[in-house]
């Protein structure tokens, strides 16, 4: 049996690629600021961050997480996920809870579940999945393989 190619350099460069273009689209869409769309992004990914294995919950494009299911993110762990200091990210974090996108809640930071049903989230989720199936049939042309019977080389 022949081993699989060795794909690392070609997956870092697809990856690279996709995530420059996606953060890009979304902060020309959201005003033009990539910080206010990272700390954002930060927040709410980890409000849901233990649902990332959840495989029939909260998984189609209207099934969005309630507000109860929203676990908040300190400030200051917000900042070391980020790598962004303090002072900055607090301007930003002012904001977006100025704009209602954002929450102080818990002890913590929350964006509300309502923000997920606007049209232009909707879209922005569509076109997140549409750019996931594209990347990876772009890492499978590479040769990177994906999934139980394909799984990457270590």
């Amino acid at each position: 049996m022949t081993p699989p190619p060795e794909t690392r350099r070609v997956a870092n460069r697809i990856l690279a690629d996709e995530a420059v273009q996606l953060m890009s689209r979304f902060a020309h869409a959201n005003g033009g600021d990539l910080i206010a769309l990272l700390v954002f992004t930060g927040v709410w990914t980890s409000n849901t961050a233990h649902l990332r294995n959840e495989r029939s919950r909260y998984a189609g494009l209207h099934d969005i997480p309630p507000d109860s299911q929203r676990r908040p993110i300190s400030e200051a762990a917000l900042s070391d996920l980020l790598c962004i200091p303090r002072d900055i990210q607090d301007r930003y974090v002012a904001a977006l809870v100025a704009d209602g996108v954002m929450e102080r809640r818990g002890g913590g930071l929350v964006v509300p579940a309502a923000v997920f049903t606007r049209p232009e989230m909707l879209a922005g989720t569509n076109e997140i999945y549409a750019r996931l199936v594209e990347m990876l049939a772009r890492l499978r042309n590479a040769g990177f393989t994906v999934g139980p019977d394909d799984s990457p080389q270590s």
